[in-house]
């Protein structure tokens, strides 16, 4: 069986192929050269010979549809950006989506975290950004980490995730194999993205656009906003602003991490905080994250099966070959990924222009 997992990050795309347990693609490509030439996706996608199956890049994700099956809705709902807006950016995801359908691969977009079933509709309310698909993928990987670790069922894994990327960060919570509840990326603070804006600070910027988002986070705090994480790290340690963005973004992390750890039934039931992401293989940022959250449960890098590929690509290599019903099914099938339903914007109270949904079409 052959299966391919696709993570678009905010700095590379990740591509991981696998061949039963046998590692048959394994690469990394910047994000910027996708934006340019899409095509060199499809390249990297067709250098393996017959797919089974492909999880695409999926962003805020769906629930489980075949990438030929794709409408322009659908894939502007993967997106939410409006066509005017970043059209540099869309082109990336959108696409390689279209390209990908176009070409007839055998590729599937998956859900997003708020379509899962496992997360109680309370606990959607209000909220888009749960964890993108990728996170989701993630999870996934966090998931096999702990059955192979404790030697145990996917229904005996609990941990929390926390995923930090190059320009956003996430938190998960998994209880008996299942996502209980997450906390995406626009919602806490990042390398690059502000997370969650204060009422009154949106009220003053009056217009929100996607590029609010992408900004406010360490790097704009520290006043360099085109520096990498580990030009960062070895800033923090001289520069006394450097010092203050990491700190706001340790607290805005530890914040989301107990938050969190409420959604479990019992708070015993945390086992581990796995730690995942490009941030998480920094000695000086891992420590101070250990020393924030070790009274929750013990603190680790979450494995990686791979040597170039991220997690999220990874784990979208793991449920395609779950889907496949192949070794990984018990994993994908206690997450109840194929009862996954709804829209991201299902349950949003906050009044908002519908009639702007008409530009995704």
């Amino acid at each position: 069986m052959i299966v391919l997992g696709i993570d678009p990050g905010s700095l590379s795309w990740d591509f991981f192929g696998l061949n039963d347990n046998k590692i048959i693609l394994d690469t990394s490509i910047l994000s910027k050269e996708l934006i340019k030439e899409p095509q060199k996706a499809i390249s990297i996608i067709k250098s393996v010979d017959k797919i089974d199956l492909m999880v695409a890049p999926s962003g805020f994700g769906l629930p489980l549809k075949k990438v030929s099956d794709l409408t322009e809705r659908d894939i502007h709902f993967t997106l939410l950006k409006f066509k005017e807006e970043d059209k540099e950016k869309l082109i990336g995801l959108g696409e390689v989506l279209r390209l990908i359908k176009a070409e007839k691969i055998p590729g599937i977009i998956v859900p997003g975290v708020k379509h899962l079933p496992t997360i109680p509709r309370y606990r959607k309310i209000n909220k888009i950004d749960m964890g993108t698909a990728d996170k989701l993928c993630t999870a996934v990987t966090g998931i096999r980490d702990q059955m192979e670790r404790f030697q145990v069922s996917p229904q005996k894994t609990n941990f929390i995730m926390v995923e930090i990327g190059y320009g956003f960060t996430a938190v998960l919570a998994i209880e008996k194999g299942q996502i209980i509840d997450g906390i995406g990326g626009s919602n806490i603070m990042g390398f690059k993205a502000c997370g969650s804006l204060d009422g009154e600070l949106a009220y003053l910027i009056k217009t929100i656009k996607k590029k609010n988002i992408y900004k406010g986070g360490v790097s704009y705090i520290a006043g360099y906003e085109d520096l990498s994480l580990d030009e960062i790290m070895l800033l923090a340690e001289r520069d006394e602003q450097t010092k203050i963005a990491l700190q706001a973004y340790i607290n805005s992390v530890t914040k989301a991490v107990y938050g969190i750890s409420s959604s479990f039934s019992e708070k015993s039931n945390i086992r581990e905080i796995l730690l995942a992401g490009r941030g998480a293989n920094l000695t000086y940022l891992r420590e101070k994250i250990i020393f924030h959250l070790k009274d929750i449960a013990p603190v680790r890098v979450m494995r990686s099966y791979s040597l170039l590929s991220k997690r999220a690509a990874q784990g979208a290599a793991f449920i395609a070959n779950g889907l496949m019903k192949g070794e990984f099914e018990p994993i994908i099938d206690n997450l109840k990924l194929k009862e996954a339903s709804g829209s991201i914007l299902d349950d949003i109270y906050i009044p908002f222009d519908k009639t702007m949904m008409s530009d995704f079409e």
